[in-house]
């Protein structure tokens, strides 16, 4: 099922609310592997050239990291996920 996105903000940031928000609410815990782009592209219902945009900024924000070969994954790092836990 696709994600609901409205008209106020660009797709890309939406995006990287709602994954901040799953981080926030423990549905994506620290060190866990983020799905594969293709796979929340399709999920979400949006280009994975648009999904790739919204975890390259998390990636940014230091929220997720990539390991080569394996994935990208939710930071451990207490201090970068208080300011998501407090979402």
């Amino acid at each position: 099922m696709a994600w609901k996105f409205h008209n106020n903000a660009p797709i890309y940031v939406q995006i990287m609310e709602e994954i901040k928000l799953r981080i926030a609410k423990g549905v994506l815990k620290p060190g866990d592997k983020v799905p594969p782009v293709r796979d929340l592209a399709i999920n979400a219902g949006v280009n994975p050239n648009t999904m790739q945009k919204a975890l390259a900024e998390l990636e940014n924000e230091k929220l997720i990291y990539t390991e080569r070969t394996n994935g990208k994954y939710v930071t451990d790092n207490k201090k970068v996920l208080k300011g998501v836990l407090t979402i």
